[in-house]
């Protein structure tokens, strides 16, 4: 039978968080919680939830967190590298609004199919590398 809770200490060792910083998460009504025999737990389907919709906290183990952004955006550190401009580059070039951007917890990231949009209506930049490489070479950067 699978587990369907965990108990807040579990999730705090989950994440790597003191426990002031688990508590506040909770308080925050981030995820599903129910009390069993005097002690608070953590519904896990609610818990990977929000794991894949955030970006800012991260598991000591197991995969990478905002898979359910990932995959529809860039952060601004893989677009202005995808571009071979720097981040200040990029920023001005985001108060024009050439393409839709969305906040994900403190950071900003760009939609995929609008920088696409984008990019194959304007001549002025060009691309240095690939997407797939960006992603591979940030994911490198972030283990080192």
């Amino acid at each position: 039978m699978k587990k369907k809770s965990m108990s807040v200490r579990e999730m705090r060792r989950l994440l790597g968080l003191g426990k002031t910083e688990s508590y506040w998460l909770l308080k925050k009504n981030y995820f599903d919680t129910v009390i069993i025999g005097g002690k608070m737990r953590v519904m896990i389907e609610s818990f990977e939830n929000w794991y894949a919709n955030q970006l800012h906290y991260k598991k000591i183990i197991g995969e990478a967190p905002g898979k359910n952004w990932t995959s529809i955006t860039m952060s601004i550190q893989e677009t202005a590298r995808l571009l071979g401009i720097a981040e200040g580059t990029l920023y001005d070039l985001m108060k024009k609004k050439p393409f839709k951007t969305v906040k994900v917890g403190m950071y900003t990231r760009i939609y995929i199919d609008s920088f696409e949009d984008w990019y194959n209506s304007q001549s002025h930049y060009k691309k240095v590398i690939k997407n797939e490489e960006v992603a591979a070479c940030l994911k490198s950067a972030s283990l080192n």
